[in-house]
């Protein structure tokens, strides 16, 4: 008797005008037994700091070490992740059903191509879009970087930085074209070519110096807060600041 597939109740517009879907309780538990299936065989690169310890106020950190910055924002991650490419990475760390694993993580996408893709809203999708750039050529050619070059990679955001701004632009016109050979498309109006400052995570990022943007602190401000939800932000705001991640 065949079974009845349903991977999600509904879905909607968020703010950002992104299609996210509800996924249903059934995909949930395969969901469950899906990412530790991965998590058993997968250890993810450090440079990958949405599983790392402090996140991306780590990356921040991290790269404000040096002088230059650059920034690579990948368009629609989640849904330029294909269910083929979704069955062919599970196959390759050797989880068993990756077929079904890959049926029941995908949906239409509503971009058109590929036509069923990773969703946002899905609690296995940001480990097996990251799955699927780690071993794509852009996640290939963000390991191969020289120690010279640091490197951090939160989501859908590459962020690269150095002392060297010639070295730093010819790493980041690189990963420009590991980004097309992996059939990763940029978003365009986020991507940062090198400078000595940059805009990341809504925080303005130079040597030396993090800080939560202006535009964003009076966007929180905008609207009546709580005094849990102030306190909660402002301690955030010193966090990014902060001379350290501890």
């Amino acid at each position: 008797m065949p079974v009845e597939f349903a991977n999600y109740e509904f879905s909607y517009l968020n703010r950002k005008g992104k299609r996210v879907f509800v996924p249903s309780d059934r995909c949930r538990k395969i969901a469950a037994e899906l990412t530790a299936l991965v998590r058993e065989r997968v250890e993810f690169d450090a440079h990958y700091y949405h599983f790392a310890d402090g996140a991306h106020v780590a990356a921040l950190h991290m790269l404000r070490e040096r002088r230059y910055f650059a920034r690579l924002d990948l368009k629609n991650f989640f849904y330029s992740v294909g269910r083929n490419r979704v069955k062919a990475d599970l196959k390759a760390i050797g989880v068993p059903r990756a077929e079904h694993y890959a049926r029941w993580s995908c949906v239409l996408n509503p971009h058109g191509e590929p036509r069923y893709s990773l969703p946002y809203g899905f609690p296995q999708s940001p480990l097996l879009a990251t799955l699927a750039l780690s071993q794509s050529a852009l996640g290939q050619a963000v390991r191969d970087l020289p120690a010279t070059i640091t490197r951090s990679i939160y989501i859908d955001d590459i962020a690269i930085a150095s002392d060297d701004l010639p070295a730093l632009t010819v790493t980041f016109e690189g990963l420009v074209a590991a980004a097309a050979a992996a059939n990763f498309a940029l978003n365009d109006a986020k991507v940062s070519p090198p400078s000595d400052r940059m805009d990341l995570f809504n925080c303005d990022l130079s040597q030396g110096e993090t800080a939560v943007k202006d535009e964003r602190v009076e966007e929180f401000y905008a609207m009546d807060r709580t005094h849990r939800a102030t306190t909660a932000f402002e301690r955030y705001r010193a966090k990014v600041a902060s001379p350290s991640n501890t």
